[in-house]
């Protein structure tokens, strides 16, 4: 419940309506607090209004990236890494704005994350509550294989587009695959690219894992030698199926026709 002007303290008119921002908050907070108070102080009934509470309990609701600093007998120190403190005095001005920097950034991040992690938790639940009243109300299925599913707006103007894809992992019978892949090469004329295919499949990646993109390349390749065949029956017995990741994408259309996807990441952003 919102405070009413009339139950604010004497001479501190906003102190108990708008929070105060948490250290290394973004400028945007610090423009959004600004504007309320601003209008707090010149609309009458502003604060007392849903839309004033909703921006009030966003600020409200800001992660806060924790002070760097310790008040000791009215003087400040830093905390070291280790725990030491060392006076203000001694640190120098520009690891003061490196920090300060740091900070406002972490906060910002941290924010952005909260809300990616709101945005994407409404937008499953609205999507699986249209499916399933578009199946009740009107028998009609949307989906498409494994879950796949795709939204446009009555202008295909946009799209959102939710793709669900399983997280398979390699067990230790893909060694077995390796090994009849080898003989399969000692024994057949392979072409390059085969040859190829099989050593990026079993080339680690940079995190020591077999590709297993690689291997399912493997596996569409139509060839008959009993080697080979004994292969992908090992790749078959070593990829197991580790759970499933569930993407969600949104499309802006172009004028030619091709959708865009609205990116929601910094790298492409």
């Amino acid at each position: 419940m919102t405070t009413s002007a009339t139950e604010r303290p004497e001479g501190h008119p906003l102190a108990d309506i708008i929070p105060a921002l948490p250290p290394g908050a973004p400028t945007l907070a610090r423009h959004l607090r600004w504007a309320l108070d601003t209008i707090a102080r010149k609309v009458p009934g502003a604060v007392d209004s849903d839309d004033f509470d909703a921006a009030r309990q966003v600020l409200a609701g800001l992660p806060g990236v924790p002070s760097g600093t310790v008040a000791m007998e009215g003087r400040t120190f830093w905390r070291e890494e280790d725990g030491r403190l060392t006076p203000e005095n001694l640190v120098r001005a520009e690891k003061l704005l490196e920090d300060a920097f740091v900070r406002a950034v972490a906060g910002g991040a941290l924010a952005i994350s909260a809300s990616l992690s709101r945005f994407k938790v409404l937008s499953f639940s609205e999507a699986s509550a249209l499916i399933d009243a578009i199946a009740r109300d009107y028998g009609v299925q949307i989906g498409g294989k494994a879950g796949n599913t795709a939204f446009f707006t009555f202008d295909r103007a946009f799209k959102v587009q939710i793709q669900v894809q399983e997280r398979v992992t390699v067990g230790p019978t893909i060694q077995i695959a390796k090994e009849a892949l080898n003989e399969y090469l000692r024994e057949a004329d392979a072409s390059d690219e085969v040859k190829a295919i099989i050593n990026s499949a079993f080339g680690l990646d940079d995190q020591g894992r077999v590709r297993v993109a690689e291997l399912v390349r493997l596996k569409r390749l139509n060839i008959q030698h009993s080697r080979w065949r004994a292969a992908m029956a090992a790749i078959d017995d070593a990829m197991e199926t580790a759970g499933k990741a569930i993407y969600l994408r949104v499309y802006r259309r172009r004028e030619d026709g091709r959708f865009d996807l609205i990116p929601l990441d910094l790298a492409s952003a």
